[in-house]
């Protein structure tokens, strides 16, 4: 009897048609699925149950256990189908993606075949950021933690089993388990930077859930023969489980604790062996051939759902959902039929070795290819003869910009773009290091203190680019407040987070004699009028207290686009395209007016609105999106440097009369 056969259950594949349904519609967008990503978690449970498994039986029929054997099924089970999705994707991307994404894409080709890509994406970003949606093969991130997991529980298992006996695997197992999960809660108690990502990512804080999925290769042999038993298991499990696809949402801290709550879910579904209703619910025909095929339409639908939302991104939900839908079966079927079924099942030990070559040598050449794709610079020589990311487009309304000549930004141009804004930074006045002479003047009449997000350096490039060689004004940096806790006590401010020196900073901040010298706070903050950026606007009422004669210059927010700027420049030849409405995501001129944050309206500041610096009556068809050789932002809503240039220039032409306001001098001519 074959592996397949003595381990085959139809309602294993009914739960990972649950679990490739719920994945598949909240990526497509199916509103109150926030938590349709757990699907992912059924799958390590099931891998953990069927894998163990294996291994076990494999070890109390022989004694041993044949590794080489078992890693080449794993490698026929998962990489042949990944590779032609690789090849297929890389097809598109050459033809469709701006030079941006696709030397980003080809970093992710080569990670994905080489089993690395969590670790990629985890040193990208977070799985749920807006930028998600430009990156085709974010999905197999969960693939390359499974084969991680492949190459140590085999040897884990077999070691256990001939130190300690078979009988002694239980708590073997429970050991990893337990370390994997204590992993998550020092993680999560210890609150460092990024620890979300870390946890959703990297391999050991998920080992808990293929660990729960093994212990059901003990459980079920002490399950009770009672149907009654098996009734509620596999009920309980399917509310487990469906109460986290609709309790659950986008950012939530996973897995954790609410990691276990899907995955015994997933355990007790695959205990209920003898239940009425798993068969009626996953082991029948429909189900069962939709679980079979889960792993062809998990590979075959993230990159269709990029596609089409970079292919349709005005038209309306309703149809995109049908597009992917439709798309993903198609791709889905001919993949699993053509591909993954004859590579899976082949018997014939020469073909199969010969196979093994094939899918070995193809990997190492998609690694290869992608090196060069990244080394491409984007493969700009492509404009020459297409227009990437142009077919199946929408529109872009607003006029031409004819003055002018498109010339498409390649990779490096871009990447060094978004460095550029931070390139007066490093000889500036910092918070950090107020008693360097070199950089702080703190002799001078005017002391000005930038304060913000991730923002705060734009002001500085404005303020830079009029008062950086005047004599008379010290510009002071304190650095982005992002990731800074804010604790808020009366008169006082502090902050508990040591990462990026916040402590520090925000201590020095909290000096009531360094306040004392300081004349002028510009606060620039994207969102800063918004219910987000309460605390900062709370720390300028403290700052006021501490030094009544400060006078604050308050800097509004801008647009946002979901996609880069630089992108959609490349896409549509046009800086227009970062002011369409079809790619605006944030827009609000009267964001002062209808602020909820009381200090808004309570304190005594300067107000600069950058809708009225740079569109016509605060018309989101006028506002500039391109001035001094760079667009306002190559990412989607920080300023270049040549954008925040101008803002400074545009503060001094409009609002003169506020910066003498607010003590500064009158910009000198050379400057």
């Amino acid at each position: 009897m074959s592996v397949r056969a003595r381990f085959y259950m139809p309602h294993i594949d009914g739960l990972r048609c649950l679990a490739v349904v719920a994945v598949l519609l909240f990526h497509f967008g199916v509103p109150g699925l926030g938590g349709g990503y757990v699907g992912v978690d059924v799958f390590f449970v099931i891998s953990g149950y069927l894998i163990s498994g294996i291994i076990i039986d494999e070890i109390a029929r022989t004694g041993r256990f044949d590794f080489k054997n078992f890693y080449i099924r794993r490698s026929l089970r998962i990489l042949p189908a990944l590779l032609a999705v690789l090849a297929m994707c890389t097809l598109w991307a050459v033809v469709s993606l701006t030079p941006g994404d696709l030397v980003a894409y080809g970093k992710s080709l080569a990670a994905s075949a080489a089993s690395l890509s969590n670790l990629l994406f985890w040193s990208e970003s977070g799985y749920f950021d807006a930028a998600s949606k430009t990156k085709p093969l974010l999905h197999t991130w969960s693939l390359s933690v499974e084969e991680q997991f492949y190459l140590f529980w085999p040897a884990f298992i077999y070691l256990c089993c001939r130190a300690f006996g078979r009988k002694r695997l239980v708590p073997c197992v429970l050991l990893v388990l337990g370390l994997s999960f204590l992993a998550n809660h020092a993680a999560v108690s210890g609150g460092a930077l990024g620890y979300k990502s870390d946890l959703f990512f990297l391999p050991h804080y998920r080992v808990f859930e293929f660990a729960i999925g093994a212990l059901g290769c003990f459980i079920s042999r002490r399950m009770p023969s009672s149907r009654w038993v098996h009734e509620l298991a596999v009920l309980a499990g399917l509310g487990m489980i469906l109460f986290s696809i609709a309790s659950l949402k986008e950012g939530d801290v996973f897995p954790y604790v609410k990691g276990l709550l899907p995955c015994v879910g997933a355990l007790l579904v695959i205990l209920g062996v003898r239940s009425s209703a798993g068969r009626v619910l996953l082991a029948n025909p429909v189900s069962t051939w939709i679980g079979r095929t889960s792993y062809s339409l998990y590979l075959a639908h993230w990159p269709i759902v990029v596609g089409v939302e970079q292919s349709l991104p005005t038209s309306s939900w309703s149809t995109k959902f049908a597009w992917m839908v439709v798309l993903s079966l198609v791709v889905a079927v001919l993949l699993h039929y053509a591909v993954e079924v004859p590579f899976r099942y082949q018997s014939a030990q020469q073909r199969r070795r010969n196979r093994v070559a094939l899918v070995v040598s193809a990997s190492l050449a998609t690694c290869a290819l992608g090196a060069m794709v990244v080394h491409s610079n984007g493969m700009v020589w492509r404009y020459k003869y297409f227009t990437p990311g142009v077919f199946g487009m929408g529109g872009v309304r607003g006029q031409q910009q004819d003055h002018l000549a498109f010339r498409p930004l390649s990779a490096a141009e871009i990447e060094a773009g978004k460095r550029r804004r931070f390139s007066r930074l490093g000889a500036a006045c910092n918070v950090r290091v107020l008693e360097d002479r070199g950089r702080c003047h703190l002799k001078r009449p005017s002391q000005v203190l930038f304060f913000g997000n991730s923002h705060e350096p734009d002001a500085f490039n404005a303020f830079n680019a009029l008062y950086g060689e005047d004599r008379r004004v010290n510009l002071i940096t304190f650095g982005t407040v992002n990731d800074c806790a804010i604790v808020i006590d009366g008169a006082n401010f502090s902050s508990p987070t040591t990462a990026l020196d916040c402590d520090k900073r925000f201590a020095t901040l909290n000096d009531t004699g360094f306040m004392e010298t300081i004349n002028v706070v510009v606060y620039n903050a994207h969102m800063g009028f918004d219910e987000v950026s309460r605390d900062l606007w709370r720390v300028l009422e403290v700052m006021k207290r501490k030094n009544p004669k400060i006078k604050i210059i308050a800097i509004g927010s801008y647009l946002q686009t979901p996609t880069e700027c630089a992108t959609l420049y490349n896409r549509y030849h046009t800086y227009d395209a970062c002011r369409d409405p079809n790619f605006e995501n944030y827009f609000k001129p009267d964001e002062r007016a209808v602020s909820p944050i009381p200090q808004v309206r309570s304190l005594d500041y300067i107000y600069i609105s950058k809708y009225e610096l740079f569109c016509v009556n605060s018309e989101l068809a006028t506002c500039a999106t391109w001035a001094y050789g760079e667009p306002a932002f190559y990412d989607q809503h920080h300023l270049s440097l040549g954008f925040a240039e101008y803002m400074g220039d545009r503060i001094l032409e409009l609002h003169k009369g506020d910066l003498v306001k607010a003590g500064l001098p009158v910009p000198s001519a050379s400057n």
